[in-house]
């Protein structure tokens, strides 16, 4: 991903008539904010998973499904009966042409995500061992984000300041839809009254509320949670004031490597819009990347730490799990990433809404951990003595996948697409409304229908349906 994206933005870039040398600089400034990234994602799991093993082993629970991680799950989704291979060039014909007649606002050019649609199309091909089947449910998948990633588009630009960026991704997108309903719920009880941004949180503690002093507390916590069995032990000592820092480091440090990557992300995606603009005024786009761009926010990463100890004790107690918890602990702030906007980066209601959202996700993952490792040795990946391997957050416990690989054949299609094409109508009918709840202001959400929803749009399908809106933005009053 960190030399084949920018690449294809370098590409892109010059087809939208970008100055050669911006372009380079920013394609380049792309990968090496890839690059950190992953090292400090890398740092996170390192630490992580042998801490997690360590909790479940001093309770005496046995689980047998081991989470392999995300990195497992996508080579495997590579490797099952060449669906990747087709998933690549299928996916981006479809794109274009539901681009073109006005299906989507989005171009997804993150083609190594494409691995999601490969994942979930081989997890279905292992029940059903049918290939034409499995590639139109991989390619579902596929609408469903697209759709998605038109829906939170306009949030996501208000609150992460992405000019024309849309996050067109396999995990965040799922479980950010689900959380929508969870959140609401949740703000109807007192918690929805306690103010939890980073900034509260700061104010409340003082130094201590600094995102280093949380990671530091938290890297404690689970340190001495896993080595609760030897505290007396010097080296337990160690390994729990490595936990520590190595949790306040990527609290610090995730947010610098974000923002190279936003460096040269955003001069880009000025230009393309001013592009687009200039000469399609009644035609709307974004370009879809990767939820890495967001993992940055602090209430992103605070989320994702605090979430760790609950997700492993919720792996001990919940009855019927088979979840051991190990890599995918890393995995969290793609998890997160999409909720922000929706829950104005309220920690809170983030970890509240995750929590909820992990209790369906450890029985999803453990009921596809036997279809997964089949479909690993379908691929040729070595289990390494594994009886049973899972990646409980990308994407083996994803709401996506408990719909399209564990409902039976073809109702998990149809099931799909009917979700697909309720919010792709709800967007048209009500889009005022839909942009305020997927968690952008009314200001952003009117004009977002403006520039979207007036006009005859540049494609086949109209970009409104029902009662029509008129170009002043006052058509939010009248079709919400």
């Amino acid at each position: 991903m960190s030399v084949l994206l920018p690449i294809i933005i370098f590409l892109i870039a010059l087809a939208f008539r970008v100055d050669v040398l911006k372009a380079a600089r920013s394609s380049i400034l792309i990968g090496i904010g890839f690059i950190g990234i992953n090292l400090v994602i890398g740092l996170f799991s390192e630490n992580i998973s042998p801490l997690a093993q360590q909790m479940v082993e001093v309770t005496g629970v046995t689980l047998p499904a081991v989470d392999v991680g995300w990195p497992a799950a996508a080579a495997i989704a590579f490797g099952i009966a060449e669906l990747g291979v087709w998933m690549i060039p299928l996916f981006v014909v479809m794109n274009l042409v539901l681009f073109a007649i006005g299906f989507t606002y989005t171009l997804n050019v993150d083609i190594w995500n494409y691995w999601h649609f490969a994942f979930i199309g081989g997890l279905v091909y292992m029940s059903t061992n049918n290939w034409l089947y499995s590639v139109a449910v991989g390619l579902t998948l596929g609408l469903f984000v697209l759709v998605a990633a038109d829906w939170t588009q306009p949030a996501v630009e208000e609150t992460f300041d992405t000019p024309g960026i849309s996050i067109p991704h396999g995990t965040s997108a799922p479980y950010a839809v689900a959380a929508i309903p969870i959140h609401w719920a949740v703000d109807k009880t007192p918690l929805g009254n306690i103010e939890a941004d980073p900034d509260a949180i700061q104010d409340r503690f003082g130094i201590l509320g600094e995102p280093i002093f949380v990671g530091l507390a938290i890297g404690l916590v689970i340190g001495i949670a896993a080595y609760s069995n030897a505290l007396f032990v010097a080296e337990s000592w160690y390994a729990i004031l490595t936990a520590g820092i190595s949790f306040a480091a990527v609290m610090h440090i995730l947010p610098m490597m974000v923002g190279i990557l936003m460096e040269g992300l955003t001069p880009l995606s000025e230009s393309i819009r001013n592009y687009m603009t200039s000469r399609f005024e009644d035609r709307d786009m974004a370009i879809g990347l990767d939820s890495a761009i967001l993992i940055g926010h602090e209430s992103v990463i605070a989320s994702s730490l605090l979430i760790v100890p609950i997700a492993i004790v919720m792996s001990i107690i919940l009855p019927g799990n088979d979840v051991l918890w190990g890599i995918d602990l890393a995995t969290f702030p793609f998890f997160f990433a999409l909720m922000v906007p929706i829950m104005n980066g309220n920690i809170v209601k983030m970890v509240v809404t995750g929590t909820i959202l992990l209790v369906p996700l450890h029985y999803i993952s453990s009921a596809v951990a036997p279809l997964l490792t089949q479909a690993a040795g379908s691929a040729g990946f070595d289990l390494g003595g594994r009886g049973l391997i899972t990646s409980p957050v990308a994407d083996a416990g994803s709401p996506a996948t408990g719909i399209l690989a564990l409902i039976p054949a073809p109702v998990a299609l149809a099931v799909g697409l009917v979700v697909v094409l309720g919010i792709w109508v709800a967007l048209r009918m009500w889009p005022q409304r839909m942009y305020m709840v997927a968690g952008a202001s009314e200001e952003k959400a009117r004009e977002t229908v403006e520039r979207r929803h007036t006009g005859k749009g540049g494609g086949l399908l109209p970009n409104k349906l029902g009662s029509t809106v008129d170009a002043s933005g006052a058509e939010g009053r009248s079709d919400d």
